[in-house]
């Protein structure tokens, strides 16, 4: 990817958390209305909880999060649809057709909480991520005339909707710059989102990168809207667009004309209509991706989705 985004310290953070920026383009959808009829659960007999497990040392979990860490593994169930959970997985890897899914599962919860992620935050990561994620419905994004990293032949394809002044944006597109660095199997294609709360200046900023994507530039500017959050004025635009080598004339032409700027809002729609609420949201071959924005998450998610349906 040309144009790597300069690393800010401050926003790692923010990356890591799975941050978003959120808009007010939308309210969410009212909660499900609550059953009348109490309902009364039966006893249940639970198996005893499995503690060893081969090829996992539970000794590696911080002291505070063992008891969690090892219920989390012994209640989950692994995202291929083995009927074992995690834990019992692990400790029979003989009598288990999945065993590499739990593993990836079982090395995410520990690194989780050795990295000081909350129990929470784990298991709602792992619903989002593994049992949500990896198995929603694939949406469809209209791929073509988009700013795309990568061959278009690639196995796998990562799409992202952002906005240029979204700081969760700007964290996230300095993991996925690195993350171009690694690995060549997947291709990335960017979709403007401009918040609400961005106002004319989030959809200027995606114009702006839209008329340096037709000049064969978008990366470049893209790298100088996130680098440059605090400065995105018509005349800083203008500056960018100058210093990254844009047709001036054309790009001039393209500002004061709004030429993009139906481009821009379809790109939005195309995200609304995905149930997108927030950026930077992100899908691995259609499907939300649902973790922490790590590039070892961004690394284990593409691993899962190349191996769709041949987990053993």
């Amino acid at each position: 990817m040309n144009g790597r985004p300069v690393l800010f310290v401050t926003l790692l953070g923010l990356a890591a958390a799975g941050a978003t920026c959120k808009g007010s383009d939308k309210a969410p959808p009212p909660a499900p209305a609550a059953d009348p009829t109490p309902q009364v659960e039966e006893p249940l007999v639970k198996a005893p909880a499995i503690t060893e497990m081969e090829g996992i040392d539970v000794a590696e979990i911080p002291p505070a999060q063992r008891v969690d860490a090892l219920r989390i593994l012994n209640e989950n169930y692994c995202y291929c649809g083995c009927a074992r959970t995690i834990a019992a997985c692990l400790a029979n890897r003989a009598d288990c057709s999945c065993v590499t899914c739990s593993e990836r599962m079982a090395r995410f919860v520990l690194n989780q909480y050795n990295e000081g992620a909350s129990t929470e935050d784990v298991e709602e990561q792992l619903a989002e991520g593994f049992t949500g994620g990896f198995n929603a419905k694939p949406a469809s994004f209209p791929l073509d005339d988009q700013g795309t990293w990568g061959s278009k032949d690639a196995p796998i394809t990562l799409v992202e909707f952002a906005d240029f002044r979204c700081p969760h944006c700007a964290a996230a597109s300095d993991v996925l710059a690195e993350l171009t660095k690694k690995r060549s199997d997947f291709r990335l294609v960017y979709f403007y989102y401009p918040l609400s709360a961005g106002g004319e200046t989030s959809i200027k900023a995606a114009e702006a990168a839209e008329e340096a994507r037709v000049q064969g530039k978008f990366w470049e500017m893209a790298h100088e809207l996130f680098a440059n959050q605090h400065a995105l004025e018509d005349s800083d635009l203008a500056r960018y667009a100058q210093q990254i080598g844009l047709d001036m004339g054309k790009f001039a032409m393209a500002m004061d004309r709004r030429v993009h700027r139906d481009k821009v809002m379809a790109n939005k729609r195309i995200g609304e209509a995905a149930g997108i609420m927030s950026t930077p949201s992100i899908f691995v071959n259609g499907r939300p991706f649902g973790l922490g924005r790590t590039l070892d998450n961004f690394n284990l998610r593409i691993d899962m989705e190349a191996a769709r349906g041949r987990c053993d």
